[in-house]
């Protein structure tokens, strides 16, 4: 008999455990309020501002305050309905909700008394429910031994980066005590190629010097010899009259008092008066007649007047001479010489042997210099570069490590996104524009239970009259790394949706199939 009661006692528990039993308690009302809710006793509201008889809970009239009294009706519009929902996961609805004819708890309980038909969809919810947490789950395990893998990389990557850092900081010693050498070296080198260029250049400044004032002083015995008229040997005031050019009043002519200042107040000048003083004066202003006629050269030593061109030859005959040869021959004695321009650009001549060896063993110093300076300033970038990427918070166990370097892009209708992680976010148009900057790598900004859930990039190009462009980049688990979605949820300030096995954390369990509250 004892035997058969307990093979009964058990039975019966194996029937509870697959078919939960609710517990009696007052509509709308959870477990865990049903020990306020004790029907033998007066109901004091939860908020404590009133008891009253307990046959007036879910009596459709509101007395509390706080709307506890009636969790099971629409009297209060203040009170929340429990549902159950067994098999799915239990809810609050506003009481307000409460047979309005919609349905709003899957277990259909909100609409005991208003004739709506339901059907309950709590055991379908619950399931699908169920499948998609067991793919998070299984996506979060996958994504998890990526993860370790990530961590275990990024760990040995650290450990390199540290001990490449250290060679370098020991090897930039010993190049930057070459560089010192070898600019010394350079230095001493250059001292005398530049003084033995200075002084090949100062002999080529002294010698064009000489050859311009000997132009200046032909094209002044030029002009005299042109302006001497009378050939007198001295150039006159009523000789400058013709060249109203000279005139200093503004008026276009050049009148007597103007010609005699020019010759300095003297009614005449010779020719050494003329180089001197007026030269000087009318030299950029004067229009001379070899503009178009080129001046016959004056040799030195030789009289400074022109001669008067002879009447034209005739032959015996009356005939006109023919002088097209020595048209041709007058057209290369009267070419007119090289100006001062001319001189300015003649090219220096060729340094001598001495001098270019100086120079070549000069640049071979440089060169050597330069090479090692090169090589320092490489291993010093790369220092930097060590220095900046061992800095940064990648993560508890260096996780998102990987990312660095790293970019990924989004395209959209309109534009081509790309997120660069730890470096900066862009924007492109497809069509025509150019790159704009959504911000530079800030910090990581998630709450302070999950730091490393959002990135913050900052101070990117600013808007039209309006601030920086700033960019926030939530982190999800997935077992690829890929930005999925990017808005502008406020003006020039972006989200970025961003997949990454390094967000994953170890799975929750997936509950199974839940039976009614006890």
């Amino acid at each position: 008999m004892q035997q058969s009661v307990i093979v009964l006692v058990v039975g019966l528990l194996a029937v509870l455990g697959c078919r939960a039993v609710e517990v009696k308690r007052p509509r709308g009302v959870s477990l865990s309020n049903r020990s306020f809710y004790d029907e033998t006793k007066p109901f004091t509201c939860l908020d404590g501002s009133k008891t009253i008889a307990f046959d007036r809970v879910n009596d459709d009239y509101c007395d509390c305050a706080d709307g506890t009294d009636e969790p099971g009706t629409a009297a209060c519009s203040n009170g929340k309905f429990h549902c159950t929902n067994a098999g799915f996961k239990p809810q609050y609805i506003p009481s307000s909700r409460v047979n309005d004819g919609i349905c709003d708890c899957c277990d259909t309980m909100d609409e005991y008394n208003s004739g709506a038909h339901c059907q309950n969809t709590c055991r379908e919810m619950g399931k699908k429910e169920r499948e998609d947490l067991e793919k998070k789950a299984e996506m979060a395990r996958e994504g998890m031994l990526l993860k370790q893998r990530f961590i275990e990389e990024a760990r040995k990557g650290r450990e390199e980066k540290q001990v490449k850092l250290q060679s370098l900081v020991e090897k930039r010693v010993s190049v930057q005590t070459q560089v010192d050498a070898l600019r010394a070296q350079k230095e001493a080198a250059e001292k005398p190629e530049k003084e033995a260029k200075d002084s090949h250049k100062q002999e080529w400044e002294a010698r064009k010097e000489a050859e311009n004032a000997a132009m200046e002083k032909k094209r002044s015995l030029e002009l005299f010899t042109e302006l001497d008229q009378d050939s007198d040997g001295m150039v006159s005031a009523p000789e400058l009259l013709s060249h109203a050019e000279l005139d200093s009043d503004g008026d276009g002519t050049l009148s007597d008092k103007e010609a005699q200042d020019l010759l300095g107040g003297s009614y005449s000048v010779d020719v050494s008066s003329f180089q001197e003083s007026v030269w000087p004066q009318i030299k950029e202003k004067i229009k001379s007649e070899s503009d178009s006629t080129p001046l016959p050269p004056v040799e030195e030593g030789t009289e400074t007047h022109p001669e008067i061109p002879p009447e034209e030859d005739e032959d015996d005959d009356g005939e006109e001479v023919d002088d097209e040869d020595d048209d041709a021959d007058s057209e290369d004695n009267h070419r007119a010489p090289p100006s001062k321009s001319n001189v300015e650009e003649m090219e220096m001549p060729p340094y001598d042997e001495a001098t270019q060896s100086l120079i070549d063993t000069a640049q071979a110093a440089r060169n050597q210099f330069d090479e090692a300076e090169k090589s320092l300033r490489e291993i010093e970038d790369t220092i930097r570069s060590l220095e900046k990427e061992i800095s940064l918070d990648f993560g508890t166990h260096g996780e998102f490590s990987y990312l660095y370097g790293q970019c990924y892009e989004l395209s959209t209708s309109e534009y081509i996104y790309r997120l660069c992680p730890f470096n900066r976010v862009t924007q492109k148009p497809k069509v025509g524009g150019s790159e704009t900057n959504l911000g530079t790598w800030g910090s990581w900004a998630g709450p302070e239970n999950d730091k490393f859930s959002v990135m913050k990039f900052e101070q990117g190009t600013a808007c039209w009259q309006g601030p920086n462009r700033s960019t926030q980049v939530k982190l999800y688990c997935g077992k690829e790394t890929v930005v999925t979605s990017t808005s502008e949820p406020s003006r020039c300030e972006y989200l970025m949706e961003f997949f990454t096995p390094a967000a994953c954390q170890h799975p929750v369990e997936v509950p199974q199939e839940e039976h009614d509250e006890l």
